[in-house]
């Protein structure tokens, strides 16, 4: 552990004087009056309680001062309530008068909560969706189940086209989603230019996705907070599953040794296409990926657990240019380009039991360090962009349970190494272009959870940050309330301000990502913040189904936008500062996975604007109305069946509204000329994403069998994307030579089917 952690448990626990006193009393029957034994005493809206003795007496310590009911309970006995005045350092006593009742028993159902439903009940937290692994499995899939893909399909959540697993929050731009494998960061998590994720199903035990209003213990991102929890093998031996897919083929075993006190998966993943086709013909695919990815927890003496997580993969394109037709080398010419996240982290957590005065308590210490790196070579060197960034992260946390009130301190310490250069390595002269950022942040923060009464829960937080470098420091308050008037409806109100300082560079009107590049702020680049207020309602209609309706609103300021006119020589002008604003209103309505029948319909209507030296525009991502429904249905049996139905109203992209000619002088010749091979147009630009694509629509089908044999289960499945072949634009092409002038336009995905198979045992 590193030595702050034990500061943060003498500050949190440490507690300035005596605020709580002494439930002392007996329960007797009203008949009678003689102790009744063994009857459950509980203080209404607090974790305390105790049971009677043989003489019906009881002692609750550490009761919160202030009027609380004291609820009495046990089979064969009316419940019984009464409403005392506890005061703070002192001892209340109390009698309470039972009375019997025939117990008639009658046929019992008993239906578990959800953790969805139990977070309702005692988190103030609004907007949470949480997802499990198995729901990967049901829906349709392009490739392969992708949980990347899936929360796409999340209220507040837009894609902005087909080809990417890229997905953008409640307005925001995509490099401002904070995304954690088991709670450590992960910077580019996509594979094949961004068409697909990085993590394998198969590993997935649940993710979780907070699109705002999240507590303080996260930062560094703007708009929202993806955790995807890794599945815990609790079987004894060793278990495992085999996918194989159109895209890559996977293996991932997993179990537990040392009496089940230890427990380990492990998985890895390939694509094999590029194997496939040099196997059975002339041509060449000259790129692969992989993914690797071990988790391993061990529960020491002391109800101690220490875990690592680590994950490894890459994208590797390595072609030669003559194979394309571009080789300006005589057939010697490459291209290389590659991209990939490393990760390893280690944690360890400690439960401390009632310890200064508390209920019980809790430290947690990580450590991890996580690296993002890209290279693109274009000519064997002709010209190459490499860029890198690490982080070496600290995070340590102190939490105690102390009657209502949760209460946890913790802080965040992270050092950066991020490298860019363009350099000509061919030329062999000096860089084109190189940056060196080595800067460090440092984070505390507050939160308190409680109950502020038996309908009302609050947590309020603060969050305390400063980046070297910048000059930057900033204090960023949250706070969050939810009423329940009753246990199915509850109404929320949130707030709160963000901060980022790790941002990714990319071309916004490229309709896919080619090349992104991450830089820290500096002198140049200014620490981003946001503020948001988010306000809603829920309604649980039972244990497995409900409505969600929530507004929201937010405030940027000093965020870096990619500049269309910047000069690659010239550092300081990669970005212009905007200010701009993002709202709307979200809706989900979802029936969990209890029944045949499960899913979610999730509408947003929203808007996005940004305010630059230009003037105003709207970013890409801006969709105004999105509505995507999802649906599961397992009739019993061997067959489930999966649809996805999207429907969006058009994205923003910036028109082309002519075409003009360069030409250069010949002073030997007297004349203009263009270029040898041929007239290179220019296009003229009109406003910067005043234009919108048509409105998108896609309806995706899917089949899984599974069965056993031989001992395994076997789950073929099927999909079938975009069904009855929709044709969404995907960009337009201009060609103003034509007369009159043309514009063709490429589409999104066609009809496409998917096979695959998962084996596991």
């Amino acid at each position: 552990m590193l030595p702050l952690s034990p500061i943060l448990a003498a500050l949190l626990l440490a507690q300035p004087g005596d605020t709580t006193g002494v439930l002392r009393g007996r329960v007797v029957d009203a008949a009678g009056g003689a102790g009744v034994q063994s009857v459950a005493v509980s203080v209404v809206g607090t974790l305390t309680g105790a049971y009677t003795d043989a003489d019906g007496r009881f002692t609750v310590p550490r009761v919160p001062a202030g009027r609380w009911t004291v609820r009495i309970r046990l089979l064969g006995w009316r419940q019984a309530e009464q409403t005392v005045t506890v005061t703070a350092g002192d001892t209340t006593e109390v009698t309470l008068r039972f009375t019997r009742e025939a117990a008639q028993l009658q046929a019992v159902r008993t239906v578990a909560s959800s953790p969805e439903k139990e977070a309702f009940l005692r988190k103030p937290d609004p907007a949470s969706i949480t997802v499990r692994g198995e729901v990967l499995k049901r829906l349709p899939v392009i490739g392969e189940p992708d949980v990347l893909r899936v929360v796409q399909l999340l209220p507040g959540v837009v894609a902005t086209n087909d080809f990417t697993a890229g997905y953008n929050v409640r307005g925001g731009e995509s490099d401002q989603n904070l995304v954690l494998l088991d709670g450590y960061p992960i910077y580019n998590p996509f594979h094949l230019g961004g068409l697909f994720g990085t993590f394998i199903d198969e590993t997935v035990g649940d993710f979780e996705l907070v699109p705002g209003g999240f507590p303080a213990r996260y930062g560094t991102r703007l708009s929202s907070v993806l955790t995807v929890n890794p599945k815990a093998e609790e079987r004894s031996g060793v278990h495992g599953a085999l996918g194989v897919s159109l895209l890559a083929s996977s293996l991932t075993l997993g179990g537990t040794t040392n009496g089940g006190r230890t427990s380990w998966n492990v998985s890895g993943r390939r694509t094999y296409a590029d194997r496939f086709i040099a196997a059975v013909s002339d041509n060449v695919l000259p790129y692969y990926f992989f993914d690797t990815q071990a988790h391993v927890r061990h529960r020491l003496p002391g109800r101690g657990t220490l875990s690592f997580t680590g994950y490894l993969g890459q994208d590797v394109l390595d072609a030669s240019l003559a194979t394309f037709g571009d080789s300006t080398q005589a057939g010697s010419g490459s291209l290389l380009f590659d991209w990939g996240n490393a990760m390893a982290g280690m944690a360890y957590e400690q439960p401390l039991g009632a310890v200064a005065g508390a209920d019980s308590a809790r430290l947690m210490q990580r450590v991890s360090w996580t690296r993002f790196g890209t290279t693109l070579d274009l000519g064997s060197g002709s010209l190459t962009f490499r860029n890198r960034v690490s982080e070496a992260r600290a995070w340590g946390e102190a939490t105690q349970w102390r009657g209502r009130h949760e209460l946890l301190a913790g802080y965040e310490w992270s050092a950066y190494a991020v490298d860019y250069d363009v350099s000509t390595p061919q030329a062999g002269g000096p860089d084109l272009f190189g940056l060196r950022q080595r800067p460090s942040a440092a984070s505390v923060y507050l939160d308190d959870t409680f109950r502020a009464s038996e309908r009302l829960l609050m947590r309020i937080g603060l969050r305390g940050e400063t980046v070297t470098g910048t000059g930057w420091s900033g204090l960023s308050p949250r706070l969050s309330v939810k009423w329940l008037p009753s246990p199915r409806l509850a109404f929320t109100l949130a707030g709160g301000v963000v901060s980022q300082w790790n941002l990714a560079v990319r071309n916004e009107q490229a309709p896919v990502r080619v090349f992104d590049f991450w830089l820290t702020s500096d002198r140049f680049i200014p620490v981003a913040r946001a503020r948001q207020a988010i306000a809603g309602v829920e309604r649980w209609f039972d244990e497995s189904r409900f409505i969600r309706v929530e507004g929201y609103y937010k405030y940027y300021s000093q965020l870096p936008a990619s500049n269309l006119r910047e000069d690659p020589r010239t550092r300081g002008d990669e970005f212009i500062i905007t200010s701009g604003r993002s709202y709307g209103v979200d809706v989900l309505l979802r029936q969990l996975e209890t029944r045949k029948l499960s899913g979610w319909l999730a509408y947003s209507l929203a808007m996005s604007v940004r305010d630059g030296p230009q003037g105003r525009f709207y970013p890409v991502h801006d969709r105004r109305h999105n509505l995507n429904a999802v649906m599961s249905y397992k009739p019993g049996g061997k067959w489930q069946y999966g649809v996805r139905l999207g429907i969006g109203t058009g994205v923003p992209f910036t028109d082309v509204n002519g075409q003009i000619v360069r030409r250069t002088y010949n002073a030997a010749r007297n004349t203009w000329e263009t270029d040898r091979d041929g007239p290179d147009r220019e296009p003229t630009f009109g406003p910067r994403n005043a234009a919108r694509f048509p409105l998108f629509q896609r309806l995706d089908l899917s089949a899984t069998r599974t069965g056993t044999r031989w001992g395994l289960q076997w789950s073929p499945y099927f999909s079938i994307i975009n069904a009855y072949n929709a044709r969404n634009v995907f960009t337009y092409v201009f060609d103003y030579a034509d007369n009159p002038p043309t514009r063709s336009a490429f589409t999104q995905f066609p009809l496409l089917p998917t096979v695959g198979m998962s084996v596991s045992w």
